[in-house]
């Protein structure tokens, strides 16, 4: 049995890195915060780094509906967002 007041698991005691910077202890990221075994990884050379651009009118538009409403399709499902160009007044307002 545990003596009352005591605690199963016990905590390193570490210092505060915030508290090291603010009395000037290190200027240095503390070694075991530092984690060089990560993979860093490489950089995709194909990732595309423009936001998707949506005509809105042409959503209405006979001709090129299909093709806009499959960049909206793909904008939403791989980017959660896109740029609407020329956006009527109106629905801006909500008065469609």
């Amino acid at each position: 049995m545990e003596a009352k007041g005591e605690s199963q698991h016990s905590s390193i005691i570490v210092p505060s890195v915030q508290e090291m910077v603010k009395e000037k202890l290190t200027t240095t990221v503390p070694p075991r915060y530092v984690r060089s075994d990560l993979d860093k990884g490489e950089i995709d050379g194909n990732l595309r780094t423009e936001i998707p651009i949506i005509h809105m009118n042409l959503l209405c538009s006979l001709t090129s509906m299909d093709a806009e409403i499959h960049k909206l399709d793909l904008a939403c499902k791989e980017w959660g967002f896109f740029q609407g160009l020329k956006v009527k007044k109106n629905l801006l307002t909500g008065r469609i």
